[in-house]
């Protein structure tokens, strides 16, 4: 029997760990991914240390990626679009379209393994947050990329630290009004990591956490919670506001919420207001996987548990995760993925 070759589509997190963990074991591997380098959204995220590590898993990620990219048992192919997958005798034939889309490779493949990740809730929809009007109202993203590139947290209106900060949850999750009931999991934990950020490089900020519950992720959640609990400039708040808009009399945006113990719809004022938004399906998934059977699960992402022999799935594509679970169910794909190959050989 040759050498079996696995195909891996979308160069996230996922994908970036089912590649190596397949070359590790000897299988051929070919990581396809649409946009011009590897790495996924995880290429924007930035290290979330501050007095230590608080396993946010940023930097491993960023080590996985470097490594993948040095292999020379994995093949990548950046700017390449996958536009079909068939089914044949033996195997599948991945149909890939190169960067510009304007030609296509075809690849024979023993398995295929799906990492095409998710998208993230678009914050504009929830119009009354203000997002888009106002620029010192950003969503959690706009904070990794901001942390990424400069180093330090700055209000995007004038370049000054902001000293009064809001954090605003389940911004595209747990929704009804939008139809997205689910919790996106990753979102209380990259908060708080986030939020003790601004707290360290700025010990005159004050934090209000505004949120329905605190759902836990990841090794040291209960670490970081703690920390934020025990800091007198941090403030939880049980209450989803309802409003935001400039303030006009001087700089700052003014948030509309419920007083819990009064009943009353009360006013506060921050420098800056931070959108923590979910994880929504991506529709771009829709037609990848149109023919080859693959179910919705109540959430709408994809169900892995209907993809054929053969077709197997990582990551955010079947629901939200923070990066710590991608890496893990991509492990547990690969074991799944070895186990079928090897049932093929027999």
């Amino acid at each position: 029997m040759g050498q079996s070759h696995v195909v891996v589509v979308g160069g996230g997190v996922a994908g970036i760990t089912c590649a190596s963990e397949l070359a590790r074991e000897g299988i051929k591997v070919t990581l396809m991914e649409k946009e011009a380098a590897i790495g996924g959204r995880v290429a924007n995220y930035c290290c979330k240390a501050t007095d230590q590590c608080n396993r946010c898993f940023v930097c491993v990620s960023d080590k996985d990626r470097e490594r993948v990219q040095k292999r020379q048992d994995v093949t990548l192919m950046t700017g390449s679009r996958v536009i079909r997958v068939g089914k044949k005798a033996s195997g599948f034939v991945v149909e890939a379209a190169s960067e510009g889309f304007d030609s296509s490779r075809r690849l024979d493949a023993d398995a295929v393994i799906f990492t095409t990740g998710f998208k993230p809730f678009d914050a504009t929809l929830k119009g009354e947050l203000g997002y888009g009007r106002y620029k010192d109202v950003v969503t959690g993203l706009d904070l990794e990329r901001m942390l990424r590139e400069k180093g330090r947290i700055t209000k995007p209106s004038d370049g000054n630290a902001p000293k009064r900060v809001a954090f605003i949850q389940c911004v595209g999750s747990r929704d009804e009004s939008i139809g997205n009931l689910y919790c996106s999991k990753a979102c209380c934990a990259y908060a708080l990591r986030m939020a003790r950020v601004i707290r360290n490089q700025d010990a005159e900020s004050q934090i209000s956490f505004f949120y329905m519950d605190i759902q836990p992720a990841g090794r040291m959640f209960d670490e970081t919670l703690k920390a934020c609990e025990s800091d007198p400039d941090f403030s939880f708040i049980r209450a989803i506001p309802s409003k935001i808009y400039q303030y006009y009399q001087k700089n700052g945006l003014m948030m509309r919420v419920l007083d819990n113990e009064t009943g009353e719809i009360g006013e506060r004022f921050f420098d800056m207001i931070v959108l923590s938004v979910g994880m929504v399906p991506d529709e771009e998934n829709d037609d990848l996987y149109e023919g080859l059977g693959i179910g919705k699960n109540i959430e709408g992402f994809m169900d892995g548990g209907t993809a054929g022999k053969g077709i197997f799935m990582a990551g955010t594509v079947t629901g939200p995760k923070d990066i710590e679970r991608s890496v893990m169910e991509a492990k547990r794909t690969v074991l799944s993925t070895l186990r079928y190959l090897e049932g093929t050989q027999k």
